[in-house]
C-alpha cells in the first residue's frame, strides 16, 4: 500500500519564511483574549505547501525542515498535521483507487466526458463541504502561472472556503453573485479568501445572481463593474459551476424564484440550471429568466478550455446529463450515489428518472 500526497500548491525558496509566527499567524483574538479565527490564511497556507512538497516530495526529514526554517522538529511535524487538515495536502490510499478510479472511467464513457471524480463522503453531514474540497482541490492541481479560472458562487463552494488552495500567480474571474437563502445565511467567503492571496488577481461580480425584476438586472448589467467581469469570463481556461436540477429542494434559484416563474421554467422545458441558466434535457437553452440572471453564461462556459460541473445526489443524474448534451461540461465531480444513477440510468434508459421519484 502506497500513500500519494498532493499538495495543493507549491512555493518557491525566494518565498521562505524561516520563523515560528507562521505557527500562529492565521490565530486571532479579540481585546478579550477569544480566538475570532482559526482559519489558516492564504500566507500561512503557502508556508505550509512549502513545508509539505520539502517532506512529502523532497523527501526531507523534519529535522532537516526544522534548520531550514528556525523550526524544531516537533513544530515542523505540527505543521505537517495541519496541513494534511486544513487540505493543502490531500493523502490518497492507492489501495482503494483501483475500483473508484474504474467506475469514474465508466461514469465518464457514459457521459462523454474527458473525465469524473467520484468524491468520498464518508460523513453525509459534512457532505456539501466535502464536495467543495473535492473541487477546490482539483482547481490547486489545474491552476498554472498565468491562468484565468472562472468560479460561480454556490452553496457547496463556500462551505469549502477554508480550504481553499495556494494558487499560482493567476485571475480569478466570480462567475455569479452569491443568493440570499431562507436556507442559508448569505456569504461569499470563498471569494473573500481567495482575494486574500497575493498571487491571485481576483475579479469580484458585485451584484446578486439574480434579481426580481428584468429593468433591475439590465441596468445592473450596463454598470462598468459589472459589465467587465461578465466580459472577463468569455476567455476562461477553467470554470467550476455547480450543477442543478430545476426542482425543489435542488436549486439555489429555484428557491429565489415564484411559484409562475418555477412552473415557466418547466413548462419551457427547463429540467437543470447552472448559474441561473436554465437548459432542457437535451441540452437546449432555456431562457425563461434569462432577462432577471446576472451571471456567466451557457455560452460563454462552452468556449472556457475547461469547465468543471458539481453535483451531488442521485436525484441529480438527469440535470448532469442534461449538462453534458448542453456541451458545458468537461469533467464531473460528483458523489457515489450519483455516481451509481448514472450508470444505472445508462443501462436501462427506459426506467423512472431518479428526480421524478424524488418529487
Amino acid at each position: 500500500m502506497s500513500i500519494r500526497a498532493h499538495m495543493c500548491n507549491t512555493v518557491s525558496r525566494s518565498n521562505q519564511m524561516c520563523n515560528t509566527s507562521h505557527m500562529s499567524e492565521h490565530k486571532v483574538v479579540d481585546a478579550e483574549g477569544r480566538p475570532m479565527s482559526t482559519v489558516p490564511t492564504a500566507r500561512h497556507r503557502r508556508f505550509l505547501a512549502q513545508l509539505a512538497r520539502d517532506h512529502y516530495i523532497e523527501g526531507r526529514s523534519k529535522v532537516e525542515i526544522g534548520k531550514s526554517n528556525g523550526l524544531s522538529r516537533f513544530q515542523v511535524a505540527r505543521l505537517l498535521q495541519e496541513a494534511v487538515d486544513t487540505g493543502v495536502v490531500t493523502i490518497t490510499i492507492e489501495a482503494d483507487a483501483g475500483e473508484a478510479d474504474g467506475l469514474a472511467e465508466q461514469v465518464a464513457a457514459a457521459l462523454g466526458l474527458d473525465s469524473v471524480v467520484i468524491a468520498d463522503i464518508p460523513d453525509e453531514t459534512q457532505a456539501s463541504q466535502q464536495m467543495g474540497r473535492a473541487a477546490l482541490s482539483l482547481v490547486g492541481r489545474h491552476a498554472h502561472p498565468g491562468m484565468r479560472i472562472g468560479l460561480s458562487w454556490s452553496r457547496t463552494l463556500d462551505s469549502a472556503a477554508a480550504f481553499t488552495p495556494a494558487l499560482p500567480r493567476c485571475t480569478i474571474v466570480q462567475l455569479a453573485g452569491a443568493l440570499r437563502l431562507e436556507s442559508h445565511r448569505p456569504s461569499s467567503e470563498i471569494f473573500t479568501r481567495l482575494g486574500q492571496d497575493p498571487a491571485v488577481s481576483m475579479v469580484r461580480l458585485p451584484a446578486p445572481l439574480l434579481v426580481t425584476e428584468a429593468g433591475t438586472a439590465a441596468d445592473l448589467r450596463a454598470l462598468p463593474e459589472i459589465s467587465g467581469t461578465l466580459a472577463a469570463a468569455d476567455d476562461l481556461d477553467l470554470a467550476v459551476v455547480s450543477v442543478a436540477s430545476w426542482a425543489e429542494g435542488l436549486s439555489s434559484v429555484w428557491e429565489k424564484c415564484s411559484p409562475a416563474q418555477r412552473q415557466a421554467g418547466i413548462d419551457d422545458g427547463a429540467i437543470a440550471e447552472v448559474s441561473g441558466r436554465l437548459f432542457a434535457a437535451d441540452g437546449s437553452d432555456v431562457t425563461t429568466i434569462d432577462d432577471r440572471v446576472i451571471a456567466v453564461t451557457l455560452d460563454q462556459l462552452r468556449r472556457a478550455s475547461t469547465t468543471v460541473g458539481v453535483a451531488r445526489g442521485a436525484e441529480r443524474a438527469r440535470a448532469v446529463r442534461a449538462a453534458c448534451a448542453a456541451g458545458i461540461l468537461d469533467i464531473a465531480i460528483i458523489d457515489r450515489a450519483l455516481a451509481d444513477e448514472i450508470l444505472a440510468e445508462a443501462a436501462d434508459p427506459g426506467g423512472a428518472p431518479a428526480e421524478e421519484e424524488f418529487r
